[in-house]
Formats: structure tokens, C-alpha cells, sequence
């Protein structure tokens, strides 16, 4: 990602920290002077007459003019996104029942309550017309801030300023938002005038890396900013960061560098400023090296927290770099469902995302940035590269895995396996995985194409569902009465039991190892071993590898050079003491005791007669042997 790699050194350092309570991580304990947070916005009127905003038309191609529409695949679903802002109307009917309980600064203590309010100052004029608020929706009081006691059941909704509702809807509003089936969580940090200060904001991010499960695909929104840089915060969107969380922040709304505030300059987030309809650099935005790239963010429609008590499901029209990063955070969204199956880490959802922007598509407002100020990345939000495909699904039959998963027209398809390579392609909507290993588990991966390129990787496991193998061949070692069978290890990943059965007598062993020994056997008689496997769940395959023995001989090599001269008794040897009578039945010869190989690759068959003793019976045996 940029920063870490690029301007870790730069001012975009942290110059200040703060006081505050114990924390998650022991270095977010520092002591600094508490600041000021605000939100990233700046309003208009409205809201719009259309439902869709221009922001959601704008992402989903790579040129104007607007289609008039927002194509999606993914929605984000089981990825949370925590909104760190001033909450969420969690009942407004874009959410549908996705926002679940998260943080809020006044579930806590009176004093707590009473020192924050006194660096704050009374808050008389929160979200400007907004009716009067009970004392269950937010204790306010004209002349002091939150002067009732704290709420224990407050976790982030209602929203009592509006900006966390407006935010939330841009990244997962049913209809407003960028990934419309994504998880929203509240972390209340601002009060009803959209203000908080730093240690409001550092207990939020402390509670979502509590929160967080490691592995869990999430996405961090702070579409708010300090002044200055804060070095407690920094070192807390540093811990989010380290365990995955992907943070995006707005660039912020003076017209200056992005470099000197939090989170905009902090090392590791995505930040972001905002560009207009016609696709120019909003005057209002921050700039230069420590922006990583701009999104929709003048005039976006999204979600609002009340319509003078007409609306239950208001909405409103808002300006400021505070609504394009919520249209960054909604593709992060989209992007991690994608992956819900592998592995990521915050560079790569930030390489991702910067490697399929738009490129050169801006004119710039600020052209000419301060001295020692390079310009800000002329990269636009873009999720024009396909999603990941979805519906994906795989079917077992024995030996193959009939693959299928939501097509879309204009799209070409590769599906490979692992381990292995099996693969097959297609434009449609399916296709079959052929000649693998039954009861072996599979990594399937599809790969959709169109002429912007390829889509991201999506990953179903599945194990064809046949007769379990059987060892690709058998040897014996002939032994005095016994025989013992060998044979190399079937690949699968089932549990496999290996059956012996002899024929004739029918004699049997099984073993979860690859040899087993079969004893009782009468000396001479020519046996043949079938070897079979069974799973743990009784079912036996019907294919066999089989081999045949005598007990009474030994067979020591069957292998020989070509034109080479050999001892017979380098090839067979018997515990029976009786007159032994060579032949051979092939294109060797046999000269005195020694087998004569010709000078061609083939095969011998050599036969040996012993006569009868008085310990042992007439047998007979034979080889063949390889001439290589």
C-alpha cells in the first residue's frame, strides 16, 4: 500500500497523542491534548428525486457519459463494516435488518460523559431542523451536553446527526449503496452536532479491534478528521491494520494537504478525495501524496436520519470527501466477500483496489500542489473489473466435478483444480473436471474474463464422489509358508482401508498400512492376491490390482540389461532343496545356469521346476522378466 511502502518517512507522520483511559494495546497509552473531530461533509439541499445516486452510475464504468444505472454481482454479504461517525438510523428501511449492536461514546460512565462535554461545550443546534429528541433517543438539553446520565443500551443507533446514517447508506443501502448486502456496525464517536474529540474516537477503534475476529473479513469507514495528526489514533488504525481490518478514510474538506491530519495522512489507510458528476477534482478536497485516489463524493444521495417526522425512510443530498470514502469502503466490501475462502491482507485489498481504478481520468483542481507536495494520484474509483463470480457450486461424480455458477453474457470462463491440473473452460454457465481422484479433496478455481481483463478468483472445495481408488499395482515377497503384499499409497483424502483376498483358499487380510502378510499357504500352488480398498463409511471399489506368487520361492530380480548374461539364481531362489529344472519361455535363452537376454527391449519369461523331497512337493514357478 502506499504509505507503508512509500511515505511511512514523510510528514504524514504522527506529531501528538492522547490522554485517555487504559487501552486495547499498550501503545495507545499516550498523552496528548484532546482535538477536535469532524465530519467530512458539506451539506446541500435535497434529497434527489432519483433513487440512484450518480456516485453508484459513475463506479461501475470506466468513461462518461453515465449509463443511467449501477451493474453489481457481489453485495458485500458477510463482510462487516464498521461505520466510525455519529451512528445509524438502524431502522431506516435500506438496511433491512443489517445493522447490528456496536459502540457508542455514551454507553459509559457519568464522569466520562462530564469531561468530554467540557471540552466539547454545549451542543444547541444538532442536525439543523431536526425535531426534539426523547430522552430514550438522545438526552439533550440546550444549555450542556448530555447532562442526563449515560445510556447503557446505546450501541450506536439512533443516529441523532444524521452524517453515520448518510454514510452507511453509501456503502450498504439497499438502494444507495455500493455493496447492498454488506453488515453494518455503528461506533458512535461524534455527539448530535457531528463532534467528538480524540479519546471518543481512539475508545471507538479500541472497541472494534475488541470486537474483530481475526480472519474476519472487514472494512474500518472514518469519514471524519482531525486538524492535526493524533498519535494515539494513528497507533490504533496501526493495530486495525496488523490484524486485517482494511481502514478507509476521507482525504478531508480544506483544500490542503492531506499529509498533516488523522486519518487521512495516517500510515496504512486508504484515503480518499472526492471528485464531481463531470468527473473534475472537487475544489473542497484534500490533496497530493497522501491521497491514494479519488471516488464520487459532490452531491450523493444516500439515507438520512429523519424529514421533519414526515418520512420514516428519509433521504438527503450531502457534498464533502466524507461520501467518497464510503463508495471506497463499499468495494473493499465487495472485494473481501470475494475472498471469504482465502487469505488477504490490507496490501493486497489496497493494490487490488488501486490497480483497477480508472487511471487518467481527472482533470485536477488543484494543479499546482505547494513546494515539497507532489500531486494527488490521478486514480478514480472503479469496480469495472468483474467480481468474483458467484452462485459457484460443484457436483460429484466419480472421477470428475461437474462445476456451475451464475454466468453473465459477455463473459469467458477457466476452471482449474488443485492439486493437479485438470482444467476446463467455457462461456457459459458450467463445465466438467475430468479424470480425477476419487474421495481426494479439490480446490476449484474460476476465473471470469471480459475486455477489461480478469475478474478476481473464486474458490469452492469439493471431492468427487466414485468407488475409492485402488493402489496402482501390487508385489509379493514369498516367504516360507506366507506370502507378504506391498503397494504404494493411494492418493486421497478419506480414510482407506486395503483388502487382501487370496484365491485360491480365500484367505484375506485388510490393514490401514500398505503391506499385510497371508500365512497358511501350501507350498506350489500358484496364488493370485487381489488387492482392494474400502472407506471408513463400508463401501468397497470394484477394481482390483492383482499379482500372483508361489509359496517356496523367492523372487529376487526381474529386471536385466539388454544383451546381458545372468546366474538363473540371481532371478529365483526356494527354500526346497529338490533338482531344479530352468526354462524360458520367451526370447531370452538360457546357456549352462545362466539366462542369456537379447539385445532388444522385451520381456522374458522364465520357469522354474523343483523336483519333490521328502520335506517339501514337487513346484513349479515363473517370472517375467524386463529386458530394458
Amino acid at each position: 500500500m502506499r504509505r507503508l511502502a512509500i511515505v511511512v518517512a514523510l510528514v504524514c507522520s504522527a506529531l501528538v497523542s492522547v490522554a485517555t483511559p487504559a487501552s486495547v494495546h499498550s501503545t495507545t497509552e499516550l498523552s496528548e491534548p484532546e482535538q477536535i473531530a469532524h465530519t467530512q461533509v458539506i451539506q446541500t439541499t435535497g434529497p434527489d428525486a432519483s433513487a440512484l445516486s450518480w456516485g453508484l452510475d459513475r463506479i461501475d464504468q470506466r468513461s462518461l457519459p453515465l449509463s443511467g444505472s449501477y451493474s453489481y454481482v457481489s453485495t458485500g454479504a458477510g463482510v462487516k463494516a464498521y461505520i466510525v461517525d455519529s451512528g445509524i438510523k438502524a431502522d431506516h428501511v435500506q438496511f433491512a435488518g443489517r445493522v447490528v449492536n456496536g459502540w457508542s461514546y455514551r454507553n459509559t460512565t457519568q464522569a466520562q460523559l462530564n469531561t468530554w462535554r467540557a471540552t466539547l461545550g454545549s451542543c444547541k443546534t444538532p442536525s439543523v431542523g431536526a425535531p426534539s429528541y426523547s430522552a430514550a433517543d438522545h438526552p439533550y438539553d440546550v444549555d450542556t451536553f448530555d447532562y442526563t446520565p449515560p445510556v447503557a443500551t446505546d450501541f450506536g443507533s439512533p443516529d441523532n446527526d444524521g452524517h453515520g446514517t448518510h454514510v452507511a447508506g453509501i456503502i450498504g443501502g439497499s438502494d444507495t449503496g455500493v455493496a447492498k448486502g454488506v453488515t453494518l456496525v455503528p461506533v458512535r464517536v461524534l455527539n448530535s452536532c457531528g463532534e467528538g474529540v480524540t479519546s471518543m474516537v481512539l475508545k471507538g477503534l479500541q472497541w472494534i479491534l475488541a470486537d474483530h475476529q481475526m480472519g474476519e473479513p472487514a472494512v474500518v469507514n472514518m469519514s471524519i478528521g482531525f486538524d492535526m495528526s493524533s498519535t494515539s489514533i494513528d497507533l490504533a488504525i496501526k493495530d486495525l491494520i496488523a490484524e486485517g481490518v482494511v481502514v478507509v478514510a476521507a482525504a478531508g474538506n480544506s483544500s490542503a494537504t492531506a499529509c498533516n491530519t488523522t486519518p487521512a495522512g495516517t500510515a496504512g489507510t486508504i484515503s480518499v478525495g472526492a471528485s464531481t458528476s463531470t468527473d473534475y477534482e472537487a475544489s473542497y478536497s484534500n490533496y497530493g501524496q497522501c491521497v491514494d485516489l479519488l471516488a464520487p463524493g459532490s452531491y450523493i444521495k444516500s439515507t438520512w436520519h429523519f424529514d421533519n417526522n414526515v418520512s420514516a425512510n428519509p433521504y438527503k443530498t450531502l457534498t464533502g470527501t466524507s461520501m467518497a470514502a464510503p463508495h471506497v469502503a463499499g468495494v473493499v466490501a465487495r472485494y473481501l466477500q470475494g475472498l471469504t475462502t482465502t487469505a488477504t491482507t490490507v496490501d493486497e485489498a489496497a493494490t487490488w483496489l488501486l490497480a483497477n481504478a480508472t487511471q487518467n481520468a481527472l482533470t485536477f483542481f488543484h494543479s499546482s500542489p505547494p513546494r515539497n507536495e507532489t500531486m494527488t494520484p490521478n486514480k478514480l474509483l472503479s469496480l469495472v473489473v468483474f467480481d468474483a463470480v458467484t452462485g459457484l457450486t460443484a457436483t460429484s461424480q466419480s472421477r470428475q466435478l461437474a462445476v456451475s455458477w451464475n454466468a453473465v453474457a459477455g463473459t469467458s470462463y477457466v476452471v482449474t483444480s488443485s492439486p493437479g491440473t485438470a482444467t476446463c473452460s467455457t462461456s457459459g454457465a458450467s463445465c466438467v473436471l475430468t479424470d480425477l481422484i476419487n474421495g481426494v479433496n479439490y480446490s476449484i478455481s474460476v476465473v471470469s474474463s471480459n475486455t477489461y481483463g480478469d475478474s478476481r478468483v473464486a474458490v469452492i472445495t469439493a471431492t468427487p464422489d466414485g468407488e475409492p481408488e485402488v493402489p496402482a499395482r501390487a508385489t509379493s515377497l514369498v516367504e516360507n509358508r506366507s506370502i507378504t503384499l506391498s503397494w504404494p499409497a493411494v492418493t486421497t483424502s478419506v480414510n482407506l482401508t486395503y483388502v487382501v483376498t487370496s484365491t485360491p483358499g480365500n484367505l484375506m487380510c485388510s490393514t490401514t498400512e500398505l503391506s499385510c502378510t497371508i500365512e497358511g499357504l501350501t507350498y506350489g500352488t500358484n496364488y493370485t492376491f487381489a488387492v482392494t480398498t474400502r472407506t471408513a463409511s463400508g463401501r468397497v471399489t470394484s477394481a482390483t490390482v492383482s499379482t500372483t506368487a508361489r509359496p517356496g520361492f523367492t523372487v529376487k530380480k526381474d529386471v536385466v540389461k539388454r544383451g546381458k548374461t545372468t546366474p538363473l539364481s540371481w532371478y529365483l531362489s526356494s527354500i526346497s532343496s529338490g533338482k531344479k529344472t530352468w526354462s524360458e519361455s520367451g526370447p531370452c535363452s538360457i546357456q549352462g545356469t545362466k539366462l542369456v537376454a537379447p539385445k532388444k527391449t522385451t520381456a522374458c519369461v522364465l520357469i522354474l521346476k523343483i523336483a519333490k523331497t521328502k520335506k517339501y512337493p514337487a513346484m513349479s514357478t515363473k517370472v517375467t522378466i524386463a529386458v530394458q
